[in-house]
């Protein structure tokens, strides 16, 4: 039988869009007050023998290098796809995350060694200035999260830079306390604590993106979207008879797919029906689930006796009369 084909792409022909493409300019202007603020508190640590200030300073480098990989990985993720990569370069913005989350390991643990050692042998340090040079990073991160606050709830890559944002928010407001504390009471060890705070933060931050970035990797079901929901909303289509080899994953944050062979009802097929079943199924995919690359496959109940095994999936799948005509694939992009 023949080809259905529904296209609703707003990309350029051959291009490709992810969620952190709209947000590309805000990336920009959130990697120009980290380039900013690293140089100031760089600075700051250099005259106040604040390590504290060091590790912040070097966290946001990393952070900083982070934003730099996720632009880059936005500029891949956009480019068309071609006979060797079908669907272009979009998972280039999961290396990028995956990237970064070794660069907060490793820095974590940098500044945690660091802390430890700067405790047992606590340092002289400016308080004032420590204060003085947070502060200008307090206020850098809170610019920062208000740009970056709507693209952190669409795409993976614009959430690792919010979170990475946030982390640096409440480094620098440790940093602040123990300059306070070093002003208020002389206490030199405080650097060493908020250091700590800041290694402590970065870690946990590192596990939740790389365990997401994996859920990528390993095709699981994107987040937001109940695979149960998906069949029972395909078995309860008018015209859908049975359903097996139901898969739905993600290419990259907000970018779902999804594949499933569907044994469509003799009469709606008798009846001609089988595009309007089609066009029913891939509107009911976008509306419902967000799921714009769907690809249905129609075919006959004993078809699957032919198929491999890791496609019998019997769910919904009950004994119907054999469909004439053959077999129907159709796509929707």
């Amino acid at each position: 039988m023949g080809l259905g084909h529904d296209h609703d792409v707003a990309a350029a022909p051959g291009s490709t869009q992810t969620a952190a493409t709209a947000h590309r300019k805000r990336l920009k202007i959130v990697l120009a007050i980290y380039l900013a603020i690293i140089v100031a508190e760089a600075i700051g640590a250099w005259l106040t023998n604040s390590l504290a200030l060091l590790a912040e300073a070097l966290h946001m480098a990393v952070d900083g290098s982070g934003i730099l990989i996720a632009l880059i990985a936005t500029y891949f993720a956009t480019r068309p796809a071609n006979a060797q990569r079908s669907f272009g370069m979009m998972r280039a913005e999961i290396v990028a995350v995956l990237i970064n989350c070794l660069l907060l390991f490793g820095l974590g643990g940098f500044i945690l060694f660091e802390a430890v050692e700067r405790w047992f042998n606590p340092s002289e340090v400016a308080g004032g200035g420590v204060i003085l040079f947070a502060v200008i990073g307090l206020i850098g991160a809170a610019i920062s999260l208000t740009l970056l606050s709507r693209g952190a709830k669409e795409s993976l890559n614009v959430k690792a830079a919010f979170l990475e944002v946030m982390s640096d928010g409440i480094g620098a407001a440790a940093i602040i306390i123990s300059g306070i504390l070093n002003l208020t009471l002389g206490w030199n060890q405080g650097d060493a604590i908020a250091a700590a705070a800041i290694g402590v933060i970065i870690l946990p931050r590192a596990f939740m993106l790389l365990k997401q970035a994996i859920n990528l990797i390993m095709q699981g079901v994107p987040k937001g979207i109940d695979l149960d929901d998906v069949r029972a909303e395909i078995e309860q289509t008018p015209g859908v008879h049975g359903l097996h080899s139901l898969h739905v994953w993600g290419l990259t944050s907000g970018v779902s797919v999804m594949s499933a062979h569907v044994v469509p009802d003799p009469a709606a097929v008798a009846e001609g029906g089988s595009a309007r079943l089609l066009d029913r199924l891939t509107e009911s995919m976008r509306e419902n689930f967000g799921i714009e690359h769907c690809t249905f496959q129609f075919e006959e109940p004993a078809h699957l006796l032919h198929e491999g095994a890791m496609h019998r999936d019997l769910a919904g799948l009950t004994s119907t009369p054999a469909v004439s005509g053959g077999q129907q694939v159709g796509h929707s992009h």
